[in-house]
């Protein structure tokens, strides 16, 4: 049985369940719903709205690996009774770590709740830094964060991001360690250092290969100029973000841990870590693990371990039970995460198993 916190979350929005059936009832409309979903009702031969009442009943669905989706247009995994004006919505790719690149759209409200809010309650609470100038060392064109990092900036008082654009797709094609590898993110430092000298940069948000290597660049006072890092992009470990803590040690640190198909969880302390924690914000999102020794997924907030399971429940998009590369283990969420509004159960360390990690094509991104 899934565990209450996820049952009654304490605030004005609706329970899970609630969410999900409202949901299910519009991508399963049989006029005005996704054709995905309605072409995958026609496949498992029942009427889903009627079968699949609580997120108990997900399972009910199946799982789907992420690559499953790569081949399949955005426009029918939307709503046909939204799409009559496409305007309204945001497109993504995923950017290719583990196969072909997945598109994702999010509607301008779904994104907001997905990259935007969580971001701005959790750094306000932990006291970000607010009204200075970023910089974002990451990819644009087609991936997320590059839409993400401006309205970040922007709702936290800053002037429009300085921005050093690279392409980890790319980077991914490069073999680690050659000439070519080494000349690319140099000419990505190159550019990062430049506009830290001339500009007064009070936050610096990148992934963690890019600031290991900046926090190598920078002298001390450089470092000390830093007021807020952000991390997205790729996991990183407790001992990471110690490490960069004394690097930036007047800075406040905060990673997030997300993608393209589902947003972004947050960490919602920033202290010495002895592990790394985040939350997402319910309704919309919903983790779970999948133990090697079970054929349905745990949403017990006792610390399961597994591999991560997520859904995603929003009227631009619902993805139900998509398998992630990365395993993690699954934690209640804490007081803090409860007071910034994250309410859902968390992920501990998520990151990829020791066997799986030589397959991925890494790189900066």
């Amino acid at each position: 049985m899934i565990a209450e916190i996820e049952r009654t979350n304490g605030s004005s929005l609706p329970t899970i369940d609630e969410h999900l059936r409202e949901m299910l009832a519009l991508h399963f409309h049989p006029q005005h719903g996704s054709r995905f979903w309605l072409a995958r009702q026609s496949v498992l031969g029942f009427d889903v709205c009627d079968r699949v009442r609580c997120v108990d009943d997900l399972s009910l669905l199946g799982f789907m690996e992420s690559q499953q989706l790569a081949g399949q247009s955005v426009w029918d995994f939307v709503p046909q009774g939204m799409q009559q004006d496409r305007r309204q919505f945001l497109t993504a790719e995923t950017g290719g770590t583990t196969g072909d690149p997945v598109p994702a759209v999010y509607s301008h409200e779904d994104f907001e709740a997905a990259f935007v809010t969580p971001f701005v309650e959790v750094a306000t609470q932990i006291g970000f830094p607010t009204g200075g100038q970023w910089l974002f060392v990451g990819p644009t064109g087609p991936h997320i964060i590059g839409k993400a990092q401006r309205r970040l900036a922007e709702e936290m008082g800053a002037p429009d991001p300085w921005c050093v654009d690279f392409d980890p797709r790319w980077v991914k094609r490069l073999t680690p360690g050659t000439f070519a590898a080494k000349r690319y993110v140099d000419h990505v430092l190159d550019q990062a250092a430049a506009t830290l000298r001339r500009e007064e940069i009070s936050v610096l948000f990148t992934t963690p290969p890019i600031l290991q290597r900046l926090a190598e660049l920078l002298d001390d006072s450089q470092r000390e100029r830093i007021g807020g890092v952000h991390y997205g992009g790729m996991a990183l470990s407790a001992e990471q973000i110690n490490y960069f803590r004394e690097q930036f040690s007047q800075a406040v640190h905060l990673s997030g841990y997300g993608n393209t198909l589902f947003g972004c969880a947050l960490e919602v302390e920033d202290t010495q870590r002895q592990s790394v924690d985040y939350y997402p914000r319910s309704p919309r999102l919903l983790f779970e693990v999948l133990c090697d020794d079970e054929e349905h997924s745990e949403r017990q907030a006792d610390e399961k371990f597994g591999q991560l399971v997520f859904h995603r429940f929003d009227r631009s998009m619902l993805l139900v039970g998509i398998k992630e590369r990365d395993w993690a283990t699954l934690i209640p969420p804490n007081a803090a995460a409860r007071q910034a509004g994250l309410t859902g159960l968390g992920i501990r360390n998520p990151g990829p198993r020791a066997e799986t990690q030589s397959k991925l094509r890494l790189g900066i991104y």
